[in-house]
Formats: structure tokens, C-alpha cells, sequence
């Protein structure tokens, strides 16, 4: 399996993030698994087992925001260039905020029989809020790329895009072409391409499923995760540890148990409105 990260921008914190995410991938990876990171800073990536790095110039950027200028269009734009290197295995994309604690094997029997999955179902637009209900009020009945949106397509979230091998140009191709669509119709692009993938992925593959059950996505907990994150390289410095045994240590960690004890921190935080931990 192919697994991509994007990641641009000189954030310590966005690198560290996706470095821990790296390692908990490599506690798992077999031989037939590559990681890709496409990025602007690759030095930053290089010397990492099992990992290609694809450097993105500013131009490139550029370009892959589209006529339309939108930038999370590069995150796609991503994910269709590594397709373009290696179409011979199934394709899975992370946010730089997720961690592996299931079985990247039964991950990838779900694909094998293919079975697309993404992070989680998050519902009908049309029962959304804001800007996304905003966003199916602009789309509802009309057809992009063949494909009507219609209530029952619900949002899914996109920090995990799993793709099985056999779809993998028709699915970026057509996310690609709805998303351009909504754009150039000046749709509310709040989360256009996330929607993009989700119809598609509805529509193409035998079924979508979450990934949450194997991958966790932490973006209401980023900064119990930032202190986690931080702390487990500290210790990894202090202590002189090579790649292997930060590797070696995140095989003897449960990480959905930290994440729970993560997540009751936040809460407690939030209800006492202190910073305890």
C-alpha cells in the first residue's frame, strides 16, 4: 500500500506531528508498503525507511491550487501525483494529526475487497450548519461529473482517504472534476474538497466505511496532543534513541488508550477552565 502525507509550511509543530504519525505507520509497514510525503521542506524527511519524498516548489503550489486559487485542491492534487508515480496498490492518505492503533492489515483487507474508507461519516450536509449547509443549498439536484447530489451523499471527513487499487485513477479523476465544478460555480468552498472525495468514493466503490475503528484523528485534541507529542521526543533525545527504538516503543504503546486519557483531559480543562495539564 501506498500512504501520503502533505505537509507545506515551516511549522515545527505540523512536522513533529506528522513524524509521530510516520512512526506509528512504520511499528506496522510490511515489505510492500511505501510512505510518501510530499512537502516543501523534504530535507526535514530525509533518511526515513520505507518513505519517498516528493518536494513541492512554490510553483507547484501554485499550480495545483487550480484556476480557481483553492488551496486544500493541492491536498487532492497530492494524492494525484503519488497515483501517477504507483498505481499498483491501493492508496491511503493522513492528515498529519492521526495515529495507527488498529491493525494496518485488516486496513487493508477492507480494500482488497474493495471497500473505500474514510476517517468518519459525518451526515447529511443538508442537516449541517453554517457554511456547509450554505454549501448544499448552492449544490443540491445539480450534476457534476455525472453524479447528482442528492441528499443521501453525506459529508464524510478526509482526514483518512483510503482508495482500493482498482479505482484509484477514476476516483482522484472525478473528485478532482466536482470539486473544479462547485469551485468554478463559486460554490462555499469550506470543505469542498472533502465533499468532493466523499460523493465520489459513495458512487465508485463498493462501499465506504470509517477508518476510525483503525486511525485516530485528533483535531479536537491537537493541543493534549502537541504536550504528548513533544514529550515522547524529549525522552526520545534525552535518552539517546535511535528511529527503531522510537518505533520499538510506539509497538508497546496503546495509543486508543492514550487518546481516550487524552480526550478526558480536554474535557476536564474545558469544565474548570484551566490549563491542568
Amino acid at each position: 500500500m501506498n500512504i501520503i502525507y502533505f505537509v507545506i509550511g515551516n511549522s515545527c509543530l505540523i512536522h513533529m506531528q506528522v513524524k509521530f504519525s510516520l512512526r506509528t505507520i512504520l511499528a506496522q509497514a510490511g515489505a510492500d508498503d511505501t510512505l510518501y510525503v510530499v512537502t516543501d521542506s523534504p530535507q526535514l524527511y530525509a533518511g526515513l525507511p520505507q518513505t519517498k519524498v516528493i518536494p513541492l516548489s512554490q510553483q507547484d503550489i501554485a499550480a495545483w491550487k487550480g484556476t480557481e486559487n483553492f488551496f486544500w485542491r493541492v491536498k487532492m492534487m497530492a494524492i494525484k501525483r503519488v497515483i501517477e508515480e504507483d498505481d499498483t496498490r491501493h492508496v491511503m492518505y493522513l492528515d498529519g494529526d492521526t495515529f495507527l492503533f488498529g491493525k494496518l492489515s485488516d486496513l487493508k483487507g477492507k480494500l482488497d475487497a474493495g471497500i473505500a474508507l474514510m476517517h468518519k461519516d459525518e451526515g447529511s450536509i443538508s442537516q449541517m450548519p453554517g457554511k456547509s449547509r450554505q454549501m448544499w443549498e448552492q449544490t443540491q439536484g445539480r450534476t457534476y461529473d455525472g453524479i447528482t447530489i442528492e441528499e443521501h451523499l453525506h459529508m464524510w471527513n478526509a482526514g483518512v482517504v483510503a482508495i482500493p487499487q482498482t479505482m484509484l485513477h477514476r476516483v482522484i479523476d472525478q473528485a478532482l472534476n466536482i470539486c473544479d465544478g462547485m469551485l468554478r460555480e463559486n460554490v462555499e468552498p469550506i470543505v469542498v474538497e472533502q465533499y468532493s472525495l466523499s460523493i465520489t468514493l459513495q458512487r465508485q466503490a463498493r462501499q465506504l466505511i470509517p477508518a476510525s475503528p483503525y486511525i485516530g484523528h485528533y483535531w479536537h485534541e491537537k493541543q493534549m496532543w502537541y504536550k504528548y507529542i513533544a514529550q515522547f521526543f524529549t525522552r526520545s533525545y534525552c535518552q539517546g534513541l535511535s528511529l527503531q527504538d522510537e518505533i520499538n516503543a510506539l509497538r508497546q504503546t496503546d495509543l486508543r488508550r492514550t487518546d481516550k486519557k487524552l480526550k478526558l483531559k480536554r474535557r476536564i480543562n474545558k469544565i474548570t477552565g484551566l490549563d491542568l495539564f
